[in-house]
């Protein structure tokens, strides 16, 4: 059975004043080679001269996209472009009549939460069915045992699902990780440049440089509010937001 794994982390939490909930995703067999990868990078830069002055603050943070130097996410955004990964990221605009609704409909920010991740990881699982799938989320709120709950939960009812229309029973384990895998700056630095586009009214141009280099990695953009997907076919233009 092939081992297939995903990475999963958010941006813009459903309580917080951004204007859009982004929920990022990544797929990938083979995250010890990626892992070997982002630490000779980390490696590379902590004992480059060129790096001195961020040395400190980048051994504390490590690969963090809105607090690495420009030149530190350049080359980051340069090793995700080599790396062995299809991404998929999910976009709920938080002005839209579809929010509203759910709101409207009692939903609290953890059962929106939870609505976002059925509905990325349902088709992502559906896909995979007949591998072993692992599926990482980074920790999220104070609790951690009530998240790893929370995510166990979530990922059960997609397997009912799956169960019932396809008659395969999910291989599955959830784990919860914190930023300390480094495997998760992927999703960290994929969710940050949609945050500039989404978020933003005027966006650098070597934001747009850099998500140019990694759209090959994309493999799907999914605007949940108006249930549009944006695919190979089909792709997303950053530019009009």
């Amino acid at each position: 059975m092939k081992n297939t794994y995903y990475y999963i982390d958010e941006a813009g939490g459903i309580k917080s004043n951004s204007k859009f909930f982004i929920l990022g995703c990544y797929k990938t067999d083979s995250p010890d080679q990626i892992k070997t990868k982002i630490e000779s990078l980390k490696e590379e830069i902590i004992n480059s001269p060129y790096f001195a002055f961020e040395r400190e603050k980048f051994i504390e943070q490590g690969f963090h996209a809105s607090e690495n130097h420009f030149d530190i996410r350049a080359r980051f955004f340069n090793l995700i472009s080599t790396l062995n990964i299809r991404s998929y990221i999910l976009l709920l605009s938080k002005n839209s009549s579809f929010f509203k609704k759910l709101i409207d409909q009692g939903l609290d920010a953890n059962q929106i939460y939870n609505l976002c991740i059925e509905k990325l990881m349902t088709d992502r699982l559906t896909k995979t069915r007949h591998d072993h799938n692992t599926i990482i989320f980074e920790e999220y709120g104070s609790k951690l045992s009530k998240w790893v709950t929370n995510v166990e939960e979530v990922i059960a009812k997609v397997d009912g699902k799956i169960q019932k229309y396809y008659g395969t029973k999910l291989s599955y384990q959830v784990e919860v990780h914190s930023k300390e895998d480094s495997n998760l700056a992927i999703i960290d630095y994929l969710n940050f440049l949609f945050v500039q586009f989404f978020e933003h009214s005027k966006v650098e141009q070597r934001m747009v440089e850099n998500f140019k280099i990694i759209e090959p990695k994309i493999a799907m953009v999914y605007k949940m509010d108006q249930d549009l997907f944006y695919d190979s076919k089909t792709r997303i233009d950053v530019n009009k937001y």
